[in-house]
């Protein structure tokens, strides 16, 4: 633990050090792919299936890398609306794709992009990865590739116990799904895999016990390299979405309160990111030979994090994001995992 904690705070002096010499502007409410510096970038075919991942420093604490967010009323023209945001939301969703909690797995082909390719990718996870859909359908499209989407709600990727906290029980469905899940993607054997999964669910044991600190961090990462070996084996390329920033409000009821200020609503990075749990993601990446994607900057582009980007409305809720925004993703997305 001591070696892992001086390694993540040597990458945390370099991040400040480029920051603050090379790394360009990064304006409030205008997403930049280039907010997060790179270290030991490797130039890859966009195209490549290669799993080596670049070593990338965690964002430092504000104001190291992020520009104050400027007060401002609700858009008139906000998209989706705040009357219409509660269906906006992936596809898969309508599409009965999407495996419920506590429900039965869904049964549909859950096919998109184009069906007939013959490069297929997958979206594996849990919620806040189907949160991803609507960018990578936008990429399955662009780059005429077949996607399947494979996702269950309050089931993380990593093979470890699920708590559900409305009957405050073990969810005995979510490994169920995730072993067939995972039987599912090594037959079909996909050019690519991208993996993600919230950060706030309870880690327990068997046992139905919670776990903190130390245990919470040993059983996450054990589970997470189970699934991500068993990833390996299917595909030649595996990428790890890290989770995105979360609002300690529900934005949009909190925006139809205070129409005359968008910063009211707004999060500070330190409560909306957490740098440790970062930190966790890019070790196992790392440690997994995986490629790593963390999106911070693309979705809090200032501090405090602000709900709205442009006159797009980032949140469905505190921890989802709008299919409108994600769309606009996808270009970040596809540059930072072609460019390695």
């Amino acid at each position: 633990m001591i070696l892992r904690e001086l390694r993540r705070y040597a990458i945390w002096v370099v991040a400040v050090l480029v920051v603050f010499v090379a790394a360009p502007a990064v304006f409030a409410d205008s997403p930049s792919p280039t907010a997060t510096p790179v270290i030991g970038a490797s130039p890859a075919s966009p195209d490549a299936t290669s799993n080596s991942v670049t070593t990338r420093s965690v964002p430092p604490h504000p104001p190291y890398l992020l520009p104050k967010t400027i007060d401002r009323a609700v858009p008139a023209n906000l998209n989706p609306s705040l009357a219409t945001v509660a269906s906006d939301r992936p596809t898969p969703y309508q599409d009965r794709c999407h495996t419920q909690q506590n429900l039965t797995a869904s049964t549909g082909d859950c096919i998109y992009g184009n069906p007939n390719s013959k490069t297929t990718i997958v979206l594996f996870g849990d919620s806040h990865a189907l949160s991803w859909f609507p960018a990578i359908e936008l990429l399955a499209k662009a780059k005429n590739w077949r996607l399947i989407s494979l996702t269950m709600s309050s089931c993380w990727p990593s093979d470890i116990p699920a708590w559900n906290s409305t009957t405050k029980k073990l969810m005995s469905n979510c490994s169920i799904w995730r072993k067939n899940t995972l039987q599912q993607i090594v037959q079909l054997h996909p050019a690519m895999v991208f993996v993600t999964g919230t950060r706030g669910f309870s880690t327990i044991n068997y046992r139905g016990a919670v776990l903190i600190n130390d245990e919470r961090e040993l059983a996450w990462e054990a589970g997470m390299k189970r699934t991500l070996d068993t990833l390996k084996v299917a595909s030649p390329r595996v990428i790890y979405i890290s989770d995105s920033p979360f609002s300690t409000v529900d934005p949009p009821k909190c925006l139809s309160s205070h129409a005359k200020s968008v910063l009211a609503c707004s999060t500070p990075i330190a409560q909306a990111v957490s740098l440790d749990w970062l930190g966790h993601e890019a070790d196992i990446a790392n440690a997994e030979n995986i490629t790593w994607v963390d999106p911070t900057t693309w979705i809090c582009a200032s501090d405090p994090c602000s709900p709205i980007s442009g006159n797009t409305l980032i949140y469905v809720d505190g921890g989802h994001l709008t299919a409108t925004f994600a769309r606009s993703l996808e270009k970040f997305l596809w540059k930072d995992i072609s460019s390695r």
